[in-house]
């Protein structure tokens, strides 16, 4: 009886116990450069990890008036062949963005110097550094923890006309 219960406990801890590794895959700004110069790349740290370096330029003061959204696709063989996912995540202002981060992703928030305090708004003119970032694994959402490539499409938008658009390149492994 007593292994029976063994065998259960650890079937029960082997189904919440998911161990998973989110590495940056690529960093792509597609549109806005005049508004922000994102100067990011992702580089190889060793072996094992990768991160995301350089400078984030802030060229105009932004205000909540431009609104963000973020599309996401994966692709569970990592070939590059996205699934559109039907996740709706609701568009946001650029200062309730920020404000959500420190809120919800507070380590997020840490990997970034100069990254505008909490409900300031509007956001100045600045420059922003990342330096040597892994991606935090821990606050990747449990409802995605699926192996495979993962690319975030964020874009902004003002009166409906594209103004910033970058997208993410996520490499979700099983660790």
């Amino acid at each position: 009886m007593r292994s029976l219960w063994m065998a259960i406990a650890l079937q029960l801890c082997s189904t919440y116990v998911v161990c998973i590794k989110v590495t940056f895959e690529s960093f792509e700004q597609t549109n806005g450069e005049e508004i922000m110069l994102c100067n990011l790349r992702v580089r190889k740290f060793n072996r094992t990890a990768t991160v995301l370096n350089g400078t984030i330029h802030l060229f105009r003061e932004a205000r909540n008036d431009v609104q963000y959204k973020v599309d996401m696709f994966y692709s569970r063989l990592g070939n590059q062949q996205y699934n559109h996912l039907p996740m709706k995540l609701p568009f946001s202002g650029v200062c309730d963005f920020i404000n959500n981060l420190y809120t919800v992703f507070e380590e997020f928030t840490e990997m970034i110097t100069n990254l505008p305090n909490k409900d300031e708004c509007p956001i100045s003119v600045r420059d922003m550094h990342l330096l040597d970032q892994e991606f935090p694994s821990n606050i990747w959402p449990r409802s995605m923890h699926r192996p495979g490539l993962w690319r975030l499409d964020i874009s902004g938008k003002l009166n409906n006309k594209p103004q910033v658009e970058f997208n993410i390149g996520l490499k979700v492994t099983n660790d």
